[in-house]
């Protein structure tokens, strides 16, 4: 099995390292590494992340501006790449967790909201929860992700013996759009083009078409 990655972005490079020390414990294993990362100039600079087959998931600081190098929080960042891929595990990780107004009611766009200060203790009840769940989401995922690419497989070589009908044709064709949307995003450098490109994927693929 191959190693599957979890990218780790906070502006702050002093507990970036002290976060990470803390997330290699609890998460990493022979098949999942942690790298931390710096948070990128722009959404676009993260769409090959996204589109890479390494990529498990996203950990997320919230207040990824406070220094001033970029214009978005963590909240908007998530937003942004479950555009591109609507599975992907997300979480936030956050010295401010409980202010109000800070999520903007966007918390849909991740998986769970969790407080940094539950890593001071690695060994307890709240870190050990947030691991038994982070992990239970990858596994998820990676099943999502796993069905998805065999119905793709199984419906493009029936095409080639036989007529789909029309519900299979449809569904192939969406299954056919998940697979495309990460490469297509990562081609597109403008970010003004890219969310147009997005808006118009999710417009043609709504919530529910595709049932795994």
């Amino acid at each position: 099995m191959k190693t599957q990655k979890v990218y780790f972005v906070d502006e702050d490079e002093k507990e970036r390292r002290a976060c990470l020390d803390v997330l290699v414990e609890l998460l990493a294993n022979d098949q999942l590494t942690i790298e931390a990362i710096p948070p990128a100039p722009d959404f676009a600079s993260y769409t090959k992340l996204v589109a890479s087959p390494d990529t498990a998931a996203f950990i997320l600081d919230q207040r990824l501006g406070s220094s001033g190098l970029v214009n978005y929080s963590g909240i908007e960042l998530a937003s942004f790449l479950r555009g591109i891929k609507t599975k992907l595990p997300i979480y936030i990780l956050t010295n401010y967790a409980d202010a109000e107004g800070e999520f903007a009611n966007q918390e849909s766009s991740v998986e769970h909201i969790e407080s940094k200060r539950i890593l001071k203790n690695p060994a307890g009840l709240e870190a050990q929860t947030f691991k038994a769940r982070f992990l239970r989401h990858l596994e998820v995922f990676g099943d999502v992700l796993a069905k998805r690419e065999n119905r793709f497989h199984d419906l493009l070589v029936k095409s080639l013996k036989e007529k789909l009908s029309a519900d299979e044709e449809k569904e192939l064709g969406l299954l056919e759009t998940e697979r495309l949307v990460p490469l297509q995003a990562g081609e597109l450098h403008d970010i003004k083009a890219l969310e147009k490109a997005l808006a118009e994927i999710r417009a043609r693929v709504k919530p529910g078409d595709l049932s795994l």
